[in-house]
C-alpha cells in the first residue's frame, strides 16, 4: 500500500528536503534486476549453443525464458535517502535515484548533535510520523517505510526507516537520519554514530562543531539472514519482529527498534556515504 503522503522540510527558501512515496518507489533497483535477467539470458544462450538441436526441435530456450520470466525486488527495499531540492539540482531528473550524491559531502564521522535531541528541557514544537508505503509481501512478511519528523527550539530532526521482514528468510533495516541545528553547537569528538554519541555526550566530551548553516546526514544499513539470528543472540520467532505499536517520538526505543539496533551493519552503495553534510 503506497500512501499519497509526502514531507517537505524547508531550511532556506532556496533549499528544501522532500520525502515522497512515489519518488521512493522509483528508486527500487530495477536496473540490478534487469542486469540479472540479461545474465540469465546469456546463460541460456550458452546452453543453447551447447545444444544446437534444441531449436530444430521447436524449442527456443532463449525466447521462452525471457518471455515468461520477470524479476524485480518484490520486497520494495529502496536505497532512497531523501531528496534535496536546490537551484543546482532542480533540473536533474535522476536526483532521487542517485541520492543527490553531487551535493552531499562525505564526512569521517557523525556530526549530528544527538545531545540536543536528548535534552528533555527543550519542548517538542512539532512531531509527525508519516507512513510512505507498506505491504505484507503476500503474507510472507512485512515491508514499511516511514518518516518521523521532530522540531525543537534548537534543531530539527528527521528519521527515515525502511523495515523489511521476510519470514524465515531475512531482516533488513535501512535508516537515514537528517538534522540541522539553528545555532553552531559542539558535538562529541571521535565518535562514529548514534550509540557512541549517546554515551560520550553525557560526559561532555566535545571537540567538533555542528554548523547552523549545514544539514547533516547519517545512513546505516543493517540486515541478517534468518539462520544468523540465533548466532547473533536475536529471536527467530517472526512475532517478535513485528512493529505492533510503532513509537511516539523520533528516538523511540520500542522493542522492535531495540532489536533492529542489534542487527549487523552491511556496506552502503558507493554513492551513499555513511556520514555526510550539505551546506545551505
Amino acid at each position: 500500500c503506497s500512501h499519497s503522503n509526502q514531507i517537505n522540510s524547508n531550511r532556506l527558501n532556496s533549499h528544501y528536503q522532500t520525502f515522497r512515496g512515489v519518488s521512493i518507489l522509483k528508486t527500487i533497483d530495477a536496473d540490478a534486476w534487469a542486469n540479472r535477467v540479461a545474465r540469465g539470458k546469456e546463460r541460456v544462450e550458452d546452453s543453447a549453443n551447447s545444444h544446437p538441436n534444441s531449436e530444430e526441435n521447436g524449442n527456443d530456450p532463449v525466447s521462452s525464458w525471457t518471455s515468461t520470466e520477470f524479476f524485480y525486488d518484490w520486497t520494495f527495499a529502496s536505497p532512497y535517502a531523501g531528496t534535496i531540492h536546490c537551484p543546482s539540482n532542480e533540473h536533474k531528473h535522476n536526483s532521487a535515484r542517485n541520492n543527490n550524491r553531487q551535493i552531499w559531502k562525505s564526512l569521517p564521522q557523525s556530526h549530528i548533535p544527538f545531545h540536543l535531541l536528548q535534552d528533555t528541557s527543550q519542548p517538542i514544537l512539532l512531531f509527525d510520523d508519516i507512513m510512505l508505503y507498506e505491504d505484507d509481501l503476500h503474507d510472507n512478511g512485512e515491508v514499511s517505510l516511514n518518516v518521523k519528523l521532530r522540531v525543537m527550539p534548537t534543531c530539527w530532526y528527521i528519521l527515515q526507516r525502511l523495515f523489511v521482514r521476510v519470514d524465515y528468510v531475512c531482516i533488513k533495516c535501512r535508516e537515514v537520519r537528517i538534522c540541522c541545528s539553528f545555532e553552531d553547537v559542539p558535538i562529541a569528538s571521535g565518535v562514529d554514530g548514534l550509540q557512541k554519541q549517546k554515551t560520550q555526550s553525557t560526559q561532555q566530551n566535545f571537540g567538533k562543531i555542528a554548523k547552523s548553516n549545514t544539514i547533516y546526514r547519517d545512513v546505516t544499513w543493517r540486515e541478517a539472514a534468518w539462520e544468523e539470528l540465533g548466532e547473533l543472540g536475536l529471536p527467530k520467532d517472526p512475532k517478535l519482529w513485528r512493529d505492533e505499536n510503532g513509537g511516539n517520538n523520533a528516538l523511540s526505543q520500542n522493542p522492535l527498534a531495540a532489536l533492529l539496533m542489534k542487527l549487523p551493519l552491511v556496506p552502503l552503495p558507493n554513492d551513499l556515504p555513511a556520514y555526510s553534510c550539505m551546506e545551505v
